[in-house]
């Protein structure tokens, strides 16, 4: 079916919770349009609704555009979000406050009635009942208890979708790592560090290396008692040299390899 064309400036209308509401709510929808693709909320056939009631839940909310035609999905946010969230295995619940909301119906030609209506229908009619008061807080009550069984397949799937994800991030890193054809190697952040095994040797290395890291931290010459040890360790060691010095020119005497001219 060819689309028309929409405007994307916003559509105002009034939300009756009952028929016999005096002071209606105003709600705010135009067309979602946004650059990324979403399967959730699929362009051309997705009402982007703001200024929802906190009261408004999505039984209600497909009543008051019933007029329009089939609702497939009613998702609620707190904010904008142009592209669905990963998949978690905890349900996020929505504060009771104003906030957003997403109608996707089955077919193009629907959005365009919605984005045509002149009135909308009561969240509460004969069909429909949307609760308020002890009957809300017990039916979000009752929905906040999670099903064990329910829960470990959201789970398992969080868990496939989270492994798959590493596995391409790594095989990505090792396709990149791999020379191109003008021997060029990308530097990933990984690396190509491998772990080493911990033996005695390497442990005395570390350790001899840590030494001499302190050794170069130490103030050298600063004190007076320094100076003066430097000064007799000088002395010492040019004794020392010397005494070894006599004691090869003795030995090179001895041996007849002495040519001193």
């Amino acid at each position: 079916m060819k689309s028309t064309k929409r405007t994307h400036e916003f559509k105002a209308l009034e939300l009756k919770f009952n028929d016999q509401s005096t002071s209606p709510h105003t709600i705010y929808f135009k067309e979602h349009s946004v650059r990324d693709h979403d399967s959730d909320k699929p362009s051309g056939r997705t009402l982007f609704i703001i200024n929802v009631p906190p009261y408004a839940n999505e039984d209600g909310l497909k009543n008051a555009f019933s007029e329009a035609g089939v609702i497939i999905s009613v998702i609620f946010n707190m904010k904008p979000i142009s592209v669905t969230q990963s998949i978690k295995f905890m349900k996020e619940t929505c504060k009771p406050s104003f906030k957003i909301c997403y109608l996707v119906f089955k077919k193009v030609s629907e959005l365009n009635k919605a984005l045509e209506l002149k009135k909308l229908h009561p969240l509460n009619s004969n069909d429909q009942e949307v609760n308020i008061g002890m009957k809300k807080w017990i039916q979000e009550y009752n929905n906040s208890v999670e099903q064990p069984k329910l829960l470990k397949e959201r789970i398992e799937t969080f868990m496939k979708e989270h492994d798959k994800k590493i596995d391409s991030e790594q095989k990505q890193e090792k396709q990149l790592e791999k020379e191109d054809d003008e021997g060029w190697v990308t530097v990933t952040k990984g690396g190509k560090v491998q772990s080493f095994a911990r033996t005695d040797k390497v442990e005395s290395k570390i350790m001899a290396k840590e030494e001499s890291k302190k050794k170069r931290k130490e103030l050298k010459n600063f004190y007076t008692f320094q100076i003066r040890e430097s000064k007799m360790k000088h002395i010492v060691s040019l004794r020392q040299k010397f005494e070894e010095d006599k004691k090869k020119i003795v030995q090179i005497k001895q041996s007849r390899r002495f040519k001193p001219f």
